[in-house]
């Protein structure tokens, strides 16, 4: 007769400790096959969801007061603890079932696993996931995931039918000294021992204190160390570079197999944003295919291997998962990984890299990304034609980043374009070559049709202090356009005036400041004080004298913009 007690999950606990204790553990996993069903119906942010999640977690730190560890044994619809069972539910949404399909038959909760059951809730949904063809389960799931206070044990699914062996119902009992004594004739003498034999004393690990055998302070010290960084090493790594090893070995089934190994996980790599290990990968194979190691069928499935990383479709997985990942990616990692892909990644990467809203993924995502381009400079260059506006203001901006100097007549043809972001972006690259190039295209960009566009190209021209264009400036200061300008356009265009025309602006920017017109009207006094500002920058004699004859003007906006240029002027002497 079976004796294997059915315990409902959530009933009311009994009064025995071991009943208690099997009560606390039905709730356990009650809580936990909540935990799994609400990470399927809500996100992560719901307040439902969080409320599960935090029920399942002070479950199992109410069990941890109790117990040390919970080993569970897995049946098709329930887990066993002892002789005792907690059905799961029938069907295959059961929590039971989703183990014993894939193999697992034993699984065991260690203290900590609070911390990692959001990840071990995770794994459950991807699992739930995958299609039945496919080669993933839910073991090679788990593995990736390498927890630390969850553990199972499996069996093959093809030997089902073999009759596993079960846990003894004998239980081991401690030996005593007497026995041992026995063991080795110490009690020979039955008469002499009798008393000594009428008392038996357990052994303890004291009694082996002074043997020949026990370990010294110092090596005991050895063993912990060694122990703990067994349990802390990257066993990911240590994998990874065994396969290296073994693809270096020259066997080409092997090899086969291996690259066959390594394109399965690269994906998965890549889907939860574990690059480091991804550039691992694509490091070894490119450095194999420079040794020529491998033979030309194998150089050619990982010449493949880098193309279909290469692809729209793998890199916009990427940038997703950059966007939507908690993390910061660091910019090591990104740049070996991105070092090693093709051309074709170009166009995803900055388009990624323009869309992502987080900034600091964003700059690391383009610093990395300048890497690729700086390797493939024509590559970059095409792209400035592409048709994608938000590729070609990409584009244009890497070439600024990387002062692609040959860029300069395409990136000229872009304040052309009929995007005003990608005309604002092409300014910002033409400034950034800090070339002689690419002022043709600032001088044009002054009279764009996009405030934003004109105003940067004015700030360029003065960084780039480039007085050819005072002609320029002076056309505009003077025209009709500028006039209606808002204020913030009219103060660029004076100061930049008056960084680039240097002296030889001091007229023209006194008789706007200081002279009267027909029927002796001054200028408007928003132009005065912008022209008054621009003396400042000057920083001549002449400058000064003009912004003093205007101190006293009775305007106050131009009162205090004179009295603002002549603090500057005296703060650069």
């Amino acid at each position: 007769m079976d004796e294997t007690r059915d315990l409902t999950l959530g009933a009311s606990a009994p009064q025995s400790g071991e009943e208690t204790l099997s009560a606390e553990i039905a709730d356990v996993l009650s809580a936990l096959a909540k935990a799994v069903r609400a990470f399927q119906l809500y996100q992560s942010n719901n307040p439902v969801y969080q409320r599960f999640v935090s029920t399942a977690v002070a479950a199992f730190s109410r069990l941890w007061e109790r117990t040390p560890s919970l080993h569970l044994t897995v049946e098709e619809h329930a887990f066993c603890w002892g002789e005792q069972r907690f059905p799961m539910g029938e069907g295959r949404e059961s929590l039971a079932y989703q183990f014993y399909k894939d193999g697992i038959r034993y699984i065991t909760f260690l203290p900590g696993f609070e911390a990692e059951i959001e990840k071990f809730l995770a794994v459950l949904q991807r699992a739930r996931l995958l299609e039945p063809s496919g080669t993933d389960d839910l073991v090679s799931l788990l593995w990736e995931e390498d927890f630390i206070s969850f553990q199972y044990g499996y069996v093959d699914v093809l030997a089902q039918q073999l009759t596993l062996p079960e846990p003894g119902g004998v239980p081991i009992r401690a030996i005593d000294r007497r026995e041992l004594e026995l063991e080795v004739g110490a009690g020979a003498d039955a008469d002499s021992g009798a008393g000594a034999m009428d008392t038996f004393t357990p052994l303890t690990p004291d009694d082996f204190a002074e043997t020949l055998f026990f370990l010294d302070e110092a090596e005991l010290q050895q063993l912990r160390r060694e122990s703990d960084l067994e349990w802390h090493r990257d066993v990911r790594t240590d994998v990874l570079n065994a396969l290296f090893d073994r693809l270096e070995d020259g066997s080409p089934a092997r090899q086969d197999e291996i690259i066959g190994i390594l394109r399965q996980v690269l994906p998965s790599f890549l889907s939860r944003g574990d690059l480091r290990s991804a550039a691992l990968v694509l490091r070894e194979l490119d450095g194999m295919l420079s040794a020529d190691v491998l033979g030309p069928p194998q150089r050619e499935k990982v010449e493949q291997l880098f193309t279909e990383l290469s692809q729209p479709e793998v890199v916009s997985q990427l940038t997703g998962v950059l966007e939507q990942g908690d993390g910061l990616p660091e910019v090591e990692d990104l740049g070996l990984f991105l070092a090693h892909l093709r051309p074709e990644a170009l166009p995803v990467l900055i388009a990624g890299a323009e869309r992502i809203s987080h900034a600091q993924v964003r700059e690391r995502l383009e610093a990395a990304t300048d890497r690729l381009a700086e390797q493939h400079p024509d590559g970059l260059k095409a792209l400035l034609a592409a048709e994608d506006p938000v590729v070609v203001a990409g584009a244009a901006r890497a070439a600024g980043r990387l002062r692609l100097v040959a860029a300069a007549p395409d990136l000229e043809r872009l304040i052309g374009h009929p995007e005003a972001h990608v005309r604002k972006a092409a300014v910002d690259a033409l400034v950034a070559l800090r070339s002689s190039a690419a002022v043709g295209g600032l001088e044009r960009a002054l009279e764009d049709d996009d405030r934003d566009v004109r105003i940067a190209a004015a700030r360029g021209l003065a960084a780039l202090r480039y007085q050819p264009s005072r002609s320029r400036f002076e056309q505009i200061l003077t025209g009709r356009r500028l006039r209606e300008a808002d204020l913030t356009e009219k103060i660029v265009f004076f100061e930049s005036y008056g960084t680039v025309g240097g002296p030889e602006s001091v007229r023209l920017l006194d008789g706007i400041l200081n002279g009267r017109g027909f029927f002796g009207r001054r200028a408007p006094s928003d132009l005065r004080a912008c022209a008054a500002l621009a003396l400042g920058r000057v920083n001549t004699p002449a400058a000064r004298a003009a912004l003093e004859r205007a101190a006293s003007d009775p305007d106050a906006v131009v009162r205090s913009a004179v009295s603002r240029a002549l603090r500057r002027e005296a703060q650069a002497s």
